[in-house]
């Protein structure tokens, strides 16, 4: 994401960063979830429901409602930010995963 700029990179400021860019990612991997969903659900309505598309489905309810959350930290200017610590999510794992809510430190399960 080479139109993403970032102007402050300390872990005690907010970063400055026209989010654009991760915007656009997000309403595009939103889309595509939606569409999986759908097809997921289709998969479901047999007389005898698959139960990996019922769980596939659910997945992708829960990746939906990640993505709205992020976007919801977009329009708050809290996205970039991790939820537990407040420290800034380096670009790289934004980037990966444009909807984390926390940083690599968080997010480890040994922690």
């Amino acid at each position: 994401m080479t139109s993403s700029t970032l102007t402050a990179a300390t872990t005690s400021e907010a970063p400055t960063t026209d989010w654009t860019s991760f915007r656009d990612l997000l309403e595009a991997q939103r889309a595509r979830c939606v569409a999986q969903r759908e097809l997921a659900l289709a998969e479901t309505v047999a007389s005898m429901p698959d139960p990996v598309a019922v769980s596939r489905a659910a997945t992708l309810v829960r990746t939906i409602e990640e993505i709205d959350a992020a976007r919801d930290r977009i329009d708050t200017g809290t996205y970039g930010r991790c939820v537990r610590c407040g420290r800034a999510i380096p670009l790289e794992r934004l980037e990966f995963r444009p909807f984390a809510t926390g940083c690599v430190t968080c997010q480890d399960p040994a922690r």
